[in-house]
């Protein structure tokens, strides 16, 4: 059993650091390093990494703060102001929105959109798990209430599935499928759709984790959050684009 505790902030004389902020800029930076590291190894300026990061990470958190007021709108009518303060974001959105700044940059450019992603792809997951590991920290994404040894005490002292964990241990496994992967060198954009499969499939199955008894929990319609129906209305939109772009085909001929 993991007791509680919430490690928000720490202070270094006047300076007060949040936790979550600084475990999502060391993300940036490990994304920044490897992905230079890999553009090498591909021929590709490191000027198109700089300015895809930066636009990217505007991006990114722009759509986390966008979806998080949607889908918490009734807290925003009500009048709570803490939705544009530091907290309150959807990593969902986040992704969701640079990677149509990642789309409409590489169209300008004319550079291949899935040669860019795959190199951007093991830091942004690596990413990820730091940002992760900050929710972690702060004790976000209360789970429900279980009986399982690695259960998380909350606050009301009831014992809950700690669903970050689950998200951590995904990704390090998605993280070495596609290492493994990157050694077979696999034609442009498998490393890409294998990650958005697997990403799409086990964030889904973690969502029904979630708690669903607190005033703060996510709404669910159908028995299924909001995360859970824009990742299975995206779900036809990608095999679409996998089908479009021969990724199938390219996977099994390798």
């Amino acid at each position: 059993m993991i007791p509680y505790f919430s490690f928000n902030e720490f202070s270094i004389g006047f300076i007060t650091i949040q936790v979550w902020g600084l475990m999502a800029s060391l993300g940036f930076l490990g994304v920044l390093f490897l992905s230079l590291r890999e553009a090498r190894k591909k021929n590709i300026s490191g000027d198109y990494i700089w300015e895809l990061l930066l636009l990217s990470m505007i991006a990114m958190i722009a759509g986390a703060k966008i979806f998080y007021i949607i889908f918490n709108f009734d807290a925003f009518r009500e009048g709570e102001n803490y939705i544009f303060s530091s907290g309150g974001f959807s990593l969902l959105g986040g992704v969701f929105f640079a990677s149509i700044i990642f789309y409409f940059y590489t169209r300008l450019k004319k550079i291949d959109f899935f040669k860019l992603t795959d190199i951007f792809l093991p830091g942004a997951i690596l990413a990820i798990i730091t940002i992760r590991v900050g929710c972690f920290l702060i004790y976000d994404h209360i789970g429900q209430i279980t009986t399982l040894l690695w259960g998380r005490v909350y606050l009301d002292e009831t014992t809950r599935h700690p669903v970050i964990l689950y998200h951590i241990l995904s990704l390090l496994v998605i993280f070495l499928i596609i290492c493994y992967l990157k050694r077979r060198q696999t034609k442009e954009g498998i490393l890409t759709f294998v990650f958005v499969f697997y990403y799409m499939i086990s964030r889904f199955l973690i969502e029904f984790f979630k708690c669903d008894d607190l005033s703060f929990c996510n709404s669910r319609y159908i028995g299924l959050t909001n995360t859970q129906w824009i990742l299975l209305l995206s779900l036809p939109l990608v095999f679409f684009i996998a089908k479009k772009k021969k990724m199938f085909n390219k996977f099994v001929n390798k």
